[in-house]
This record gives structure tokens, C-alpha cells and sequence, in this order.
């Protein structure tokens, strides 16, 4: 996965009132961060930022910062937003490094038609989301479920599944990913002839 540019600018003020008139003038608070180090303090604009997803539809997109704190590489670990307007207010960025691994959630995605949503029933997903654990540049944009075969009252399982190249899952036991539920339809027999000929 390719790293995605984002301006950033430092900042050595905090609090509740430099984060008002950040606001104010178009901006906001946001901090970069690595286990056991300080926290950097930045400044980004909303919009930018809301860019990037809107284009890559990817929570995990890497962000690759530039300006203030230039050449790192995060991800985003926590969005705060106004409760009724739901703007974006603060922004925490965890940096990465290529050569370590993250832990990061993603999408499960079914592909195909499955034969027992053909028979008449509907493809339940039990699990959206699915951790994985790999380098930065590794992380998969979704996980593919594979449900070509499978029937009505059949399950998708972890343990059938393979993890995607560079990952591993990070589950000690099993569990069901997908299923069909309902009833298979029966098909109606054909009609009996009713326009048989006619004796002469």
C-alpha cells in the first residue's frame, strides 16, 4: 500500500483555547506518536484530510506527512468529531515503521454468488471486520471471503480462510465469518396439460 501525502504544519501551543482559534481559522489539533515516545504536536486542515478517505475509502490508508514532522508515515488511530455537526476536531496519527509490524483492523468482503443464496436463501455476514497482523506496506484493503459453496445452513470459517500475503490473524480459536439462512425453495412442478387435443 502506497503512503498518501498530507501538509501538516508543528505547533507549540496547546489547550482548550488555542484549539478554539485553531478551529476558528480553519484548522485543527492533531498529535503524532509512537509506543514509548512523546506525543509531536501538529496542526492540519480538516478538508485535507478528509480527502485522502473519501479517495481510498480505506481506514488504513498510510499517511505520509509533509511539511512539519516531514517523511513519517502514519496511520490514523483516533478521529474525535463534534457530536451534532460531526466535524473532525482532533486527530491522533500513530507513526509506523516498514520494518515493524502493526495490528489493524479490515473489512471482510464476500465474493461470489453463493449456491445457497441460489437455492433461495440470503448471505448473512457474522463478522465485518477481521484484525490482521503485518509490515505497513502489507495491509490489505479488504479481506475476501470466498462463498461460491455455500449452502444454506453452512458456515464460513477463520480457519478456512488464508490470511492474505505478508499477514497473519490474530486468533487463538475459530470462528464463523459467514452463513446462509432461509429456507432452500422448492420448484413448482409443471403445470399438468391442460390443453390436450381434443378427440375428434
Amino acid at each position: 500500500m502506497d503512503a498518501v501525502s498530507l501538509p501538516v504544519e508543528a505547533r507549540t501551543a496547546t489547550g482548550k483555547g488555542f484549539a478554539r482559534k485553531l478551529r476558528r481559522a480553519g484548522s485543527i489539533p492533531a498529535v503524532v506518536y509512537r509506543a514509548g515516545g512523546s506525543a509531536e504536536h501538529i496542526t492540519l486542515k480538516p478538508a485535507d484530510i478528509e480527502l485522502v478517505f473519501r479517495q481510498t475509502n480505506n481506514r488504513n490508508t498510510l499517511l505520509k506527512l509533509e511539511g512539519a514532522a516531514a517523511g513519517k508515515v502514519c496511520l490514523v488511530r483516533d478521529v474525535q468529531r463534534h457530536p451534532v455537526s460531526r466535524a473532525i476536531r482532533h486527530v491522533d496519527l500513530y507513526e509506523v515503521d516498514s520494518n515493524e509490524d502493526v495490528r489493524v483492523t479490515v473489512n471482510v468482503v464476500p465474493v461470489g454468488t453463493s449456491m445457497g443464496v441460489k437455492a433461495g436463501g440470503k448471505l448473512q455476514v457474522l463478522r465485518r471486520y477481521l484484525e490482521v497482523v503485518c509490515k505497513p506496506q502489507n495491509i490489505p484493503e479488504s479481506i475476501a471471503v470466498d462463498v461460491t459453496n455455500l449452502d444454506i445452513a453452512a458456515f464460513a470459517k477463520l480457519s478456512a480462510l488464508t490470511a492474505p500475503e505478508g499477514c497473519a490473524f490474530p486468533y487463538k480459536g475459530d470462528f464463523n465469518l459467514v452463513t446462509v439462512i432461509g429456507k432452500r425453495v422448492v420448484a413448482a412442478a409443471p403445470a399438468a396439460d391442460e390443453g390436450k387435443k381434443k378427440k375428434k
